[in-house]
């Protein structure tokens, strides 16, 4: 039995899981069982597993839409508390069929609850600060899912050194039921930031989910000599679903239902894909290199069941790789690799399922997309001296896609916007990232120095009212840092350095969100006698104020704990940590995003003081035996 509470918790939830923003109350609980029988040939191991995870908080977003004919500005404020409740059980089976061959059994099924209540006041003014509109909002939701999984793994080797095969038959089952309100109320103002028009909804909203997929897959490996292999692998795949999703209005208070046709659909799919692959792979003394591709042919059938309305699409998907790697020894290593993958648009961007939690923003379908192409390089280089302690390493990465699917999104002139994505054969967006670190001890100490420093970027297209927008984003960043570790004794890590960031939209060339920042991070541990530890941590933030954002940001964390260990080997620990001592934590981040530039503020776990017991069972062996 083991139970536990803390911020990071594996509950998936309405965004899976916590993800830093807001304050968690986690209570999780659970039995383990594993045993082997049958001289060691069978094994069987469950789990069942109980918790919740509770979150609330604040989010503030600032933001700036460019657009042809100027800017908009929003000020949006979120409330939220947001509640899941699972259970799991698991088990797998593995059983040795005989010295050449295993089979793996492995099942499991979750029951959750989720409940969501998300309030929202969005305020929109037009570059002159004049009021465009305003939006209060308020959505309820109850959802209740039921998911099962099941799946059997077999291998076989065969007495030719290196070649065998696989076979992997899984099935996946997720069924949904989620019921809930949307009330909101919208503002519109005129040139001269007098009312317009008011928009009012007042709904209640039902979607009702069913997902069946099963697949199947074979991998063969056949040897072709001692340094080399071929791969293939065939896999067919199996997914059939239906949504039902309904909105209905009330006929007098509290009683709903007239039925929304246009914001209500049962859709069917049937979607059938098939699968080859082959890979061939090369290893000799310094040198390995694998390439190959797969290829998958998509059979996408969706009807909807009130108008009986057949959207058909077939699609075959390529993902080409290569990879070349050269070690001329343990302290040295260099690769350079290329994946190319096809991305589909989906269901949303090609028919969308009407949706009208946001009435100033409405998406519509566009049935001629075509699916993007990304191309991805990676290079890495990594060596290190012994003696000297000298350490060098480089990795980088960059990536376009070819025909890619952007937005364009027209606003009117009473701040209402309506997305439609399409592609643009004629633009190819990219990223890039380079990284590279250099250190070497000092003398004969322990004590390591070094230097680092990244640049990453992109550069992106839209369409903004139909007119073409890019934007770029670089930053700079660059740093010095410092380690040193005594077993036992006394360890530390140390580093700062300045960063910088370009960014701009060709829409709005005068106006960007260039800005200069500040980082340095530390740690260090100290072994006291009487087998006591003080140990401690600390990050500082600066963001510099910019062109878009008028104000700066300072925040410095710091971390403190004593613990004192227990018994012959250590592996009871008891400890007294306290998180945030300043009660600094703010919630920050500001992004660059097509033609958004965004700042978001949000609540976070702040200033905290915990006691904690730490028992190591893997510790507890049996006696040493003798020789």
């Amino acid at each position: 039995m083991f139970t536990g509470s803390g911020g990071e918790d594996a509950i998936e939830g309405w965004s899976g899981q916590y993800n830093g923003q807001g304050i968690p109350l986690a209570r999780t609980g659970g039995v383990h069982y594993d045993s082997k029988f049958n001289k060691d040939k069978e094994s069987i191991n469950a789990n069942y597993k109980i918790g919740s995870l509770e979150v609330n908080g604040t989010n503030n977003t600032l933001s700036q839409n460019n657009l042809p004919t100027g800017t908009i500005n929003t000020d949006a404020d979120q409330k939220y508390d947001n509640y899941i409740f699972r259970q799991k059980l698991d088990a797998t089976y593995q059983v040795k069929l005989d010295t050449t061959s295993n089979l793996k059994i492995m099942t499991d099924g979750t029951l959750k609850n989720s409940k969501a209540n998300n309030s929202n006041v969005t305020k929109n003014t037009r570059g002159d600060g004049s009021a465009l509109n305003d939006n209060t909002s308020n959505t309820t939701n109850n959802s209740n899912n039921q998911i099962f999984n099941a799946s059997a793994f077999y291998t076989k080797k065969f007495k030719k050194k290196g070649r065998t095969i696989s076979v992997l038959v899984s099935e996946s089952y997720n069924e949904g039921d989620s019921k809930g309100f949307l009330k909101s109320d919208a503002n519109f103002y005129d040139e001269k930031a007098k009312l317009d028009s008011t928009q009012h909804i007042d709904q209640y909203k039902t979607n009702k989910t069913k997902s069946n997929i099963i697949t199947s897959n074979i991998t063969y490996t056949e040897p072709l000599s001692k340094a080399s292999s071929l791969i293939f692998n065939y896999s067919i795949g199996v997914d059939n679903g239906t949504s039902d999703r309904k909105s209905f209005n009330p006929s007098s208070p509290g009683n709903y239902n007239v039925l929304v046709d246009s914001l209500s659909n049962n859709f069917k799919l049937n979607q059938l894909s098939n699968q080859v692959g082959a890979f061939y792979n090369f290893k000799k003394k310094k040198i390995t290199v694998n390439f190959g591709t797969k290829v998958t042919a998509v059979n996408f059938n969706q009807v909807d069941e009130a108008s009986n309305y057949e959207f058909k699409r077939n699609f075959v998907n390529w993902n080409p790789e290569v990879r070349f790697q050269y070690r001329p020894s343990q302290q040295k290593y260099f690769s350079v690799s290329y994946r190319g993958s096809p991305t589909q648009p989906t269901i949303d961007q090609i028919q969308p399922v009407a949706v009208n939690n946001n009435p100033l923003l409405i998406v519509v379908g566009n049935q001629a997309l075509k699916p993007s192409f990304q191309n991805s390089f990676n290079i890495n280089y990594n060596s290190y001296k012994v003696l000297s302690g000298m350490s060098f390493f480089v990795y980088g990465n960059y990536s376009f896609t070819s025909n890619p699917i952007v937005s364009n999104q027209v606003t009117n002139s009473a701040g209402k916007s309506t997305i439609q994505y399409i592609n643009l054969a004629t633009k190819d967006p990219s990223n890039f990232y380079l990284d590279a670190n250099v250190g070497r001890k000092i003398g004969n100490t322990d004590l390591n120095i070094g230097l680092s420093g990244n640049v990453s970027g992109n550069n992106s297209y839209n369409l903004s009212n139909s007119a073409l927008n890019f934007t770029k984003s670089i930053t700079y960043t660059g740093g010095i840092q410092a380690n040193e570790y005594i077993q036992k004794k006394f360890d530390f890590y140390a580093f700062f350095g300045p960063s910088y960031t370009l960014s701009g939209s060709s829409l709005q060339p005068n106006i960007n969100s260039n800005g200069r920042g500040f980082n340095a991070r530390g740690a260090f541990t100290v072994y006291l006698p009487g087998k006591f530890q003080l140990a401690s941590d600390a990050d500082y933030l600066y963001k510099a104020k910019t062109q878009t954002f008028d104000s700066d940001f300072h925040r410095t964390l710091v971390n403190a704990s004593l613990s004192k260990t227990f018994l012959k080997e250590d592996n009871l620990k008891f400890t007294l940590a306290a998180n945030d001592l300043l009660d600094q934590n703010k919630g920050f981040d500001r992004t660059v995003n097509a033609n958004f530039i965004q700042q978001n503020t949000y609540t976070t776990i702040r200033r905290y003081f915990m006691f904690s017991v730490t028992w190591d069972f893997n510790s507890m062996g049996g006696p040493a035996v003798k020789k």
